[in-house]
């Protein structure tokens, strides 16, 4: 059996999203549906996977005491085009063997590992392959439309495995394969990234009101300031090199948790003062790292609507003041009782699904007018 370290393959590795290459060699793969893609020659391939945890804390609800709860990623293994996964498993070991693929005979697939939970629930690392065989770079098509998907919890898919509305989060529920950006991508055929955070806003808080979350703009030109921030580096993050993946459509869905900071504060008219400021400034962000080229869809929903006009209104001045064509407002459908609720009152699957057609579908129409 062969043994290959990550550095003696990476070459022949498809990045899916933004990867960061971790100082052992190791290769890891934290956003959500980020990942690796190659093509395997043989019978047999194992991966040497590796995690570290994250802790979400528990409440009692008869004392009030608290306990803390690891929270470990999991992973899909998918073979050439298929869109369902012929593995899908938690990783919960710093250092451990899963299987990828075996055949009695040899044979040639695709292989396609994602990482289905989110970024700070749980990091996940590639280090090693051992192999009856020999793996080559996928094929890769250049002329794919590429979507990047900026958002909180929402675009992560929290808990939307879950039938249970009062519901916490727990690995097994939140499935980034099936969460509206990863359904889209799957509809239009195109590639995509995913950039989410469960509770992340616009701004990083209000008054005297520190929201628990960093704010977008502290995260989006980094590669993964957040393993480095594990790892107990502070400052000098590695950059996100931005010419390497220029997407052709950007969809920020931010503002949910916004409302909820603005809400907390109390302050709603200096609240919404902020929150403009800070998103406009985040949209020249977008700008200054992607070009004038990629359509920015300023999106909201499903969960909450409280601060789509003056998304609007922003979008509008944006667009006003840089002469800036390529940036548009879209509104999802609102989350309907019939469908259900996910985990804390998420939009579970179905809702995911509509949501995912309905955003491909105002992608489709958009580019082709």
């Amino acid at each position: 059996m062969n043994i290959l370290d990550m550095k003696d393959c990476a070459d022949n590795m498809q990045r899916l999203g933004r990867t960061f290459d971790g100082q052992c060699g190791e290769i890891f793969m934290n956003w959500t549906c980020s990942g690796l893609r190659f093509m395997f020659k043989g019978t047999n391939l194992i991966a040497e996977l590796g995690a570290v945890f994250g802790e979400e804390i528990d409440i009692n609800p008869l004392d009030g005491t608290t306990t803390k709860r690891k929270t470990w990623p999991y992973v899909a293994v998918f073979l050439d085009d298929e869109q369902e996964p012929t593995r899908y498993f938690e990783v919960d070991k710093n250092s451990d063997k899963y299987l990828l693929f075996s055949s009695e005979n040899p044979e040639e697939h695709m292989i396609t590992i994602r990482k289905m939970t989110e970024n700070p629930k749980g990091k996940l690392c590639i280090r090693k392959l051992f192999m009856d065989g020999t793996i080559e770079k996928s094929e890769e098509h250049n002329n794919k439309l590429n979507i990047e998907f900026i958002g909180d919890s929402i675009t992560c898919g929290f808990g939307n495995l879950s039938i249970e509305r009062d519901r916490l989060f727990f690995s097994e529920d939140e499935n980034g394969w099936l969460s509206h950006a990863a359904v889209a991508a799957r509809k239009l055929d195109a590639d995509f990234s995913i950039i989410s955070y469960s509770g992340i806003a616009i701004t990083e808080g209000l008054g005297n009101v520190k929201w628990p979350a960093p704010s977008m703009a502290d995260l989006y030109p980094y590669t993964d300031r957040l393993i480095e921030e594990k790892n107990g580096i502070e400052g000098s993050f590695k950059l996100w090199s931005f010419e390497q993946s220029r997407p052709d459509v950007i969809v920020l869905n931010l503002g949910t948790n916004d409302a909820t900071v603005i809400d907390m504060n109390g302050d709603i008219a200096n609240g919404i003062k902020q929150f403009e400021v800070e998103y406009y400034q985040f949209l020249k962000m977008l700008r200054e790292k992607n070009g004038k080229k990629p359509w920015i869809i300023c999106s909201l929903g499903s969960m909450d609507y409280f601060l789509f006009d003056n998304i609007k209104k922003i979008v509008e001045q944006f667009s006003d003041k840089n002469n800036d064509q390529r940036i548009i407002c879209f509104k999802y459908g609102r989350m309907r009782f019939t469908d259900g609720y996910g985990a804390c009152g998420h939009p579970n699957v179905m809702t995911q699904m509509r949501m995912g057609n309905e955003i491909a579908d105002y992608i489709t129409e958009l580019l082709h007018k």
